[in-house]
């Protein structure tokens, strides 16, 4: 720990940052693990870093870490529903002009 920071402070990328907003970062990173969205909790760095260079309201930096949920699981439901859809097979089925033998005949 640097001998200039106080008692319970964390380095950020901006500098130290108080313990109390330490506190609140782990705890909203429990929130969104206990939510299970991972890819928010995973994305919540750079979305908290970007909103504090360009001085994001509250709102503006909750849609943006929202975002990345949501296109997350959206592309997660496409991958599951093309996993799972009846596509038509690689090679189509032969086409013959006979009627299959079906072990009987007509006479």
């Amino acid at each position: 720990m640097n001998a200039a920071m106080p008692s319970g402070a964390t380095a950020g990328p901006e500098g130290p940052r108080p313990a109390g907003e330490a506190a609140l970062y782990q705890r909203l990173r429990e929130h969104l693990a206990y939510l299970r969205l991972p890819d928010a909790a995973a994305a919540l760095p750079g979305v908290l870093d970007d909103a504090r260079a360009r001085s994001l309201s509250a709102v503006a930096t909750l849609e943006r870490l929202l975002a990345v949920e949501v296109a997350a699981t959206q592309a997660r439901r496409l991958a599951s529903r093309t996993h799972f859809a009846c596509l038509p097979a690689a090679t189509p089925w032969p086409t013959t002009t006979t009627p299959p033998n079906l072990g009987w005949t007509r006479g």
